[in-house]
């Protein structure tokens, strides 16, 4: 019928074979505020089996299975080395971990309710769900089910559906600013561009959905813009292209001989665009993010190799005007966990925890928003991939680690001596052997690869604030006062002291032996870390599909 054959053209035409809600959403507002009415009114408590199959359906992913196989494929890695439970599955917060780390690595997207915002990831709430909860809405569906790969794939889909729901939102939005119905297609390129502006705007600004409500202050608006978001042109720019290489593509499918005439005119085609860019505008923004490192490792001194910055240097450019990064207040830099003050006369900045902090993500106003791909992901899934366990000998994981490269470190390398030590401590908690996902591994990653991957903070930690929420809270902006600058940047040195360490290299890094699991790694099978028991093997078998 003609629902199925449009479905199909969508999925042909989806980076990721999107699904059909987007197509559902996109046709008309009723579905949309029955599906926002339903996920502000529903609670944990209230979700049972019998809904599941409902809720899936009216997300859309059921309808391919084609979609579902590739989130397995690419989380399948993960997936088996994570530790598994007494049945050989996942528990719910296990699974937190695993599709924070998936959208994390994919699309750098940071879901509000997935994190665990300085407590234990086995520690989430059980209240109401509210938007930003979401998550946990999702998971309690599969609360009286096991979590295997395919479970864990639908809940993935579903989370992607839903921000592709809240981009249909802000679409409607966007027509609704100007008067434009969404019914009819739009008649002008001026009208396209405006719609495509409004969009991003509200996307990337979201206080922007309240201050900004009619074309004559959204107009009025733009010149600002630049200074308000310095990059905002180059993501106009982008999608724009992405907008291009739509319009040809509809054209070649409309004909053999297209022409320039042929636009993006209707809803539906713009609804397939803005779930196209919110897919991959992480991966556009994430070229920023390198210039920042890359910024960051030029600030390091010649006798540091710790990733780190001293704080002095850190204000320089910002103070002389030369540069409009790294303004952030010291207080700031400390809730972000990217401030070491182990030598309180020598404060430095913990560069990849500023990369990948909550100071840098876009279109914070959602459930979700868009942050720093953390490059510590590839290297971890690159350790799952080889080791597909919970657990590792040291020499395992040595061999291993010194076969990985980054943009900083290069490979083959002898790991250093202080390194090797620090991975024996570990494994001197756990009967010999080293689980991949608990605090002390993420502490020894980040002394291997220290700009790349962020020092681990101790749960009970005050959770990460966004820029807008460090005003709302403290009513302070979170950058630093100039004052406050000057005085680091001009400030005497402080003597050189007979513990302070000749060289700021991996070996002068801060170590603790707090250990904080993800799960109990031996609870499937205890000898899984010499080759793995039935039950593990099974359950590799199973997440395949061959069982």
């Amino acid at each position: 019928d003609l629902m199925a054959f449009i479905t199909r053209s969508m999925l042909r035409a989806s980076s990721l074979a999107r699904g059909a809600s987007l197509l559902i959403l996109a046709a008309g507002a009723c579905v949309a505020e029955a599906h926002d009415a339903f996920l502000a009114t529903v609670s944990g408590a209230e979700v049972s089996m019998d809904m599941l199959n409902d809720v899936t359906a009216m997300l859309g992913h059921g309808a391919s299975d084609t979609r579902l196989e590739r989130f397995e494929e690419l989380m399948q890695p993960m997936y088996f080395a994570l530790p598994k439970n007494g049945a050989g599955f996942i528990d719910q917060h296990v699974a937190r971990y695993a599709l924070h780390r998936y959208f994390r690595s994919r699309h750098a997207w940071h879901f509000k309710g997935l994190t665990p915002d300085g407590e234990r990831w086995n520690a989430s709430d059980q209240t109401s769900m509210l938007k930003s909860r979401v998550p946990d809405f999702i998971l309690e569906m599969f609360a009286k089910r096991p979590i295997d790969l395919k479970a864990l794939a639908i809940i993935a889909a579903t989370l992607e559906d839903l921000v592709h729901s809240d981009s249909v939102e802000l679409l409607r939005m966007a027509y609704r600013t100007h008067g434009f119905p969404v019914g009819e297609p739009l008649v002008s390129v001026k009208q396209e561009k405006l719609v495509v502006q409004t969009y991003l705007l509200y996307f990337l600004l979201p206080w922007s959905q309240n201050e900004l409500q009619s074309t004559a202050d959204i107009v009025g608006f733009l010149p600002e813009l630049p200074s308000l978001y310095p990059g905002f042109q180059d993501v106009e720019m982008w999608v724009e292209d992405l907008k291009g290489a739509m319009e040809y593509q509809e054209r070649s499918q409309l004909s053999p001989f297209p022409t320039n005439d042929a636009r993006l005119k209707d809803f539906s085609s713009f609804a397939q665009l803005v779930a196209q860019v919110v897919d991959e505008l992480g991966m556009f923004q994430n070229i920023e993010c390198k210039m920042i490192k890359n910024k960051l490792v030029d600030l390091q001194s010649d006798d540091r190799s710790d990733g780190r910055v001293p704080l002095k240097k850190f204000y320089q450019d910002s103070l002389a005007e030369r540069e409009y990064w790294f303004t952030e207040r010291p207080e700031y830099l400390k809730n972000l966990g990217a401030l070491d003050d182990s030598d309180p006369s020598r404060l430095s900045v913990i560069m990849p925890n500023l990369l990948y902090g909550r100071s840098n993500c876009l279109a914070t106003g959602g459930f979700h928003s868009i942050c720093c791909v953390n490059q510590c992901d590839a290297l971890m899934e690159s350790i799952e991939r080889a080791i597909a366990r919970p657990i590792a000998s040291p020499t395992a994981v040595i061999e291993l680690v010194s076969s990985l490269s980054t943009d900083t470190v290069a490979a083959p390398r002898n790991l250093s001596r202080s390194l090797g030590q620090k991975l024996d401590r570990i494994a001197e908690q756990h009967k010999g052997h080293v689980p991949l996902h608990g605090r002390l591994f993420a502490q020894w990653m980040s002394h291997a690869f220290p700009n790349e991957c962020a020092v681990p903070q101790k749960s009970g930690a005050v959770a990460p604030l966004t820029n807008d929420e460090w005003y709302h809270r403290y009513q302070a902006d979170s950058a630093a006062p100039v004052e406050v600058m000057r005085r680091i940047v001009h400030g005497a040195e402080p003597p050189v002291s007979a513990s302070m360490p000749a060289t700021f290299d991996e070996a002068a890094l801060l170590w603790t032996d707090e250990e904080e699991l993800l799960a109990d790694p031996w609870l499937e099978a205890p000898e899984a870390a010499e080759g793995g028991g039935r039950l593990w093997g099974a359950a590799r078998l199973a997440a395949m599909g061959i069982l």
